[in-house]
């Protein structure tokens, strides 16, 4: 019998819609008991990944377990394998490799030898690293927004606090290689003033206006740093 039911869970209470008389629901769901239409693949992969799982689990070499796990070779122009090439001669465990896959997909280094500068929203810098970073336009109004009229102050406070958590982000972009002797570079620039045209256009509120030039605030984030902060020179 072909069968197409939703499972439902209610104070601990399994129900099956569609649920034959007499049936237990939970028995219905047991392997090769249900059969979903055009389904086949979807009905198999939790039992599937169940299995494999248990057959990888149980090999905590880890010279045996990459054959194991990749199916018994490695394919030397597979950008993957060949990462996980690079990494296995570091480590001695399937736990560690996880743990070094994580880091090597998530946060990526960028080459330090490009010629180009890479320019990129804070969002965007999420889960990069560089020797040296640049976060330009520390400056009230822009780098926190101003605040919204339209928004309430409790969305303009949280608004504010999602613009600080980036700012940190941005912070702890730069990578060290001591090894090298390559120290991080991390650069916070901000203006004194700037054309009026600029910052109404930026939507910056200039503190001043004189001569049709805005004298502008540095972020209060930068002040957040507090004294152990390098000093501000200009330039």
């Amino acid at each position: 019998m072909r069968w197409c039911g939703v499972v439902c869970r209610h104070h601990h209470s399994p129900t099956l819609a569609m649920q034959p008389a007499g049936q237990d629901p939970e028995a219905r769901l047991g392997p090769g008991t249900v059969a979903l239409p055009l389904c086949s693949r979807t009905n198999a992969s939790p039992f599937w990944i169940q299995a494999e799982l248990a057959r990888l689990g149980g090999e905590k070499n880890i010279r045996e377990f990459v054959p194991l796990w990749l199916g018994g070779q490695i394919i030397e122009d597979d950008p993957f394998h060949a990462l996980i090439s690079e990494l296995i001669s570091e480590i001695e465990s399937p736990d560690q490799l996880l743990d070094a896959l994580l880091e090597a997909v998530s946060r990526p280094d960028i080459p330090p030898d490009v010629a180009e500068v890479r320019i990129m929203s804070l969002h965007k810098s999420k889960g990069l690293n560089s020797p040296v970073v640049i976060i330009a336009g520390c400056v009230e109004g822009l780098l926190p927004t101003a605040s919204d009229a339209d928004l309430t102050p409790a969305e303009n406070q949280a608004l504010l606090e999602e613009q600080r958590r980036l700012f940190f982000v941005g912070l702890t972009r730069v990578k060290a290689t001591p090894a090298e002797g390559r120290p991080g570079i991390l650069l916070l620039t901000s203006s004194r003033s700037m054309s009026l045209a600029d910052a109404m256009q930026s939507g910056i509120r200039p503190a001043s206006v004189q001569y049709g030039r805005a004298y502008v605030h540095t972020s209060r984030f930068i002040r957040e740093l507090g004294p152990s902060a390098p000093a501000a020179q200009s330039g």
